[in-house]
C-alpha cells in the first residue's frame, strides 16, 4: 500500500490507561486494551483490512487476538463477515490478546497496525478505496 489517510482526532487511538491483564484458570495468559477509531465517522467492521498487534517487535499472530465491541467479541478473520456491526468514532473497542505468561514487569512497546478501507471514497478505475490509517504505537509500564 504506498499511501493512507491518516486523522489524529484524539489524543491517544490506544487507550495507554486501559491496559489490563488477561487471567484465563487463574494465569496471566494475555492482555487487553481500548481502541478508538481514529476517523471522524464511524465505520462496519467489514470495512477493516488489516489488524495486527505487536508487542516489543514480536507480532502476535492473529488466531490469538480477538476484536470486541459492544458486548460481541471475535476473532479477527471474522471482521470481514461482520457487515452489520458498526463502530462509532465515540466507543472505543477492546482488544483481547493472548499471549501466556502475560506481560512481564517493565516497559513494553506496543504497536497496532489498523488499516480501514473506506467505502465511499473510491480511488482509480480497480474497485479500491482510500485506506484510512488507524493504528498507533505506544509505550507501556507493567508494575504487577
Amino acid at each position: 500500500m504506498g499511501f493512507a489517510m491518516r486523522m489524529n482526532l484524539n489524543g491517544e487511538i490506544i487507550k495507554k490507561q486501559s491496559f489490563r491483564p488477561m487471567y484465563i484458570n487463574g494465569k496471566k495468559q494475555g492482555f487487553s486494551f481500548l481502541v478508538q477509531l481514529g476517523y471522524y465517522r464511524g465505520h462496519y467492521l467489514s470495512t477493516i483490512e488489516q489488524l495486527e498487534v505487536t508487542v516489543d517487535g514480536e507480532t502476535i499472530p492473529q488466531e490469538a487476538v480477538t476484536f470486541e465491541l459492544n458486548g460481541k467479541e471475535m476473532p479477527l478473520y471474522r471482521l470481514k463477515f461482520a457487515t452489520t456491526e458498526f463502530w462509532s468514532q465515540v466507543v472505543p473497542a477492546n482488544i483481547h490478546v493472548i499471549k501466556p505468561g502475560g506481560l512481564s514487569v517493565g516497559s513494553h512497546k506496543i504497536q497496532l497496525k489498523l488499516m480501514i478501507r473506506i467505502p465511499y471514497m473510491a480511488i482509480g478505475p480497480d474497485h479500491s478505496y482510500m485506506p484510512l490509517d488507524s493504528g498507533d504505537t505506544v509505550e507501556i509500564e507493567v508494575t504487577e
